[in-house]
């Protein structure tokens, strides 16, 4: 496996709070973002990450990556959930997606609203449903509510989900900031892209996300065999 990732800080951040890892070797892909309007959401990203790179690369079974990167998840879980009982840390927490490939199937877990996509043959699609609830604002806009993370309860709630996974495919993963700007049909259509290599279409998609008006921290991962 191959894999390009690019994740850059938004116009309205003081930091970026979006953390991601690429593990090759092991097939291994993670997207993680900070809940946004929460303290310290970059240290709760990177907590999730640092855990899952801690345990899992060092991991000298491939065949129990799958268990191993769950109990990562629920490290993480609970060292995230602790710090964010301190009285200015609390409401810390963070989303997550990441994927498994192993022998001609995708494992997909996550936790909020990053998004995991399979491009097959053209056609786009969503592996993930967001875990969140719209909610009306005093000002009558209606808002999307993150209802699942890593770091808001003791015990978290993974959500995992099987998928058949061909040579050809290609892997997406996105944080919000790129999601709640562009749609499914313009982001299959940078992808599709034949003459640009990878990076620019990673790239690509970043920029056109900034091009119409995305302020949050943005982070993509573009997986592929070939």
């Amino acid at each position: 496996m191959r894999a390009v990732t690019l994740s850059k800080q938004g116009f309205k951040s003081e930091k970026n709070e979006d953390a991601c890892l690429v593990l090759n070797n092991k097939c291994l892909y993670v997207v993680a973002d900070g809940v946004g309007g929460g303290p310290r959401g970059d240290f709760a990203s990177r907590t999730l990450v640092d855990e899952i790179y801690r345990l899992c690369a060092l991991s000298d079974s491939d065949s129990s990556i799958e268990k191993v990167l769950i109990k990562a998840i629920q490290n993480a879980n609970r060292l995230i959930y602790d710090a964010a009982q301190a009285p200015d840390l609390n409401g810390m927490a963070t989303t997550l997606v990441c994927a498994v490939v192993r022998s001609g199937r995708l494992v997909v877990m996550h936790a909020g609203d990053s998004r995991a996509y399979r491009l097959r043959d053209d056609e786009l699609m969503p592996l993930t449903n967001d875990h969140t609830k719209a909610i009306q604002r005093s000002d009558n806009q209606i808002k999307q509510v993150i209802t699942n993370a890593v770091g808001i309860r003791n015990n978290i709630k993974i959500e995992l989900n099987r998928f058949d996974w061909d040579v050809e495919d290609q892997l997406l993963l996105f944080s919000d900031g790129i999601t709640d700007v562009l749609n499914d049909s313009t982001i299959l259509s940078i992808l599709q892209s034949a003459q640009v290599p990878m990076a620019d279409r990673v790239k690509g998609l970043v920029l056109e996300s900034e091009r119409q008006g995305g302020r949050d921290d943005k982070t993509v991962v573009l997986a592929y065999e070939r």
